[in-house]
């Protein structure tokens, strides 16, 4: 588990350093600053979030033959992870009115799905099922595009990326898998208010890269994530 998070945070410094050297000082510099966060503002916030499926691919099941006869296949079965509603929440913190630096944390249920099929019993094909629990710790670095706000400065857009901890329970629990996370994406801001304290809407959308984790395979798994959420700042 430490070197996961090791592993994760070099990687989101890595991501901040590049950004607060190379992209923030431009940014400050643009028009559209004066709808962003001043600095040193907290960001706070909280709502759902839709995290997307795959496949874990096919399976045979096979009898373990007696010495000198060879085994056959019993049955096969076809895996995957369905797509699941969590909850996400998240505290960020303002550097720059174009720069920010977040963690957060995203909990989900999904369901994993067997098929069996091809019994050589000749038994009728039937679907398992098992709810997973998963956890994603991470942490990301956000580039707001003060140049584009519309609506007034209420509207700013913003791009993200940044590492995480994967955890996933299965077995009721029993059982639990590690991994890292990567992630990226864009979306907007819209804010109710104006100054330090204010609250706003916040939605986005992305991809989140997993590797470890339940899976049959040692790969790299990618899908897509859209997620809405309630900002308050203070």
């Amino acid at each position: 588990m430490s070197r996961a998070i090791l592993h994760a945070c070099s990687v989101g410094l890595a991501a901040l350093a590049l950004v607060t050297g190379v992209v923030a000082p431009a940014m400050a510099q643009s028009p559209g600053a004066a709808s962003l966060s001043p600095p040193g503002t907290w960001e706070v916030s909280g709502g759902g979030v839709l995290v997307g499926g795959y496949q874990l691919g096919e399976r045979a099941a096979e009898l373990t033959p007696n010495s000198g006869s060879t085994g056959f296949e019993q049955f096969t079965t076809d895996n995957r992870v369905r797509p699941a509603f969590g909850v996400q929440a998240r505290v960020g913190f303002v550097v720059t009115p174009a720069l920010s630096v977040e963690g957060g944390l995203r909990f989900t249920r999904p369901l994993y799905e067997v098929r069996v099929s091809g019994d050589a019993e000749d038994a009728p094909d039937t679907t398992v099922e098992e709810k997973l629990s998963q956890y994603v710790f991470d942490g990301s670095v956000v580039w707001h595009l003060a140049g584009a706000a519309f609506g007034g400065g209420r509207a700013v857009p913003f791009v993200f990326g940044g590492a995480g901890y994967l955890r996933e329970l299965h077995e009721e629990d029993a059982l639990v898998e590690e991994g890292l996370e990567y992630h990226a994406g864009g979306g907007l801001k819209w804010w109710f208010g104006d100054g330090r304290r204010r609250v706003g809407v916040r939605g986005e959308a992305g991809i989140s890269i997993r590797d470890g984790g339940f899976d049959f395979k040692d790969a790299q798994r990618v899908v897509p994530t859209v997620g809405g959420s309630l900002i308050y700042t203070f």
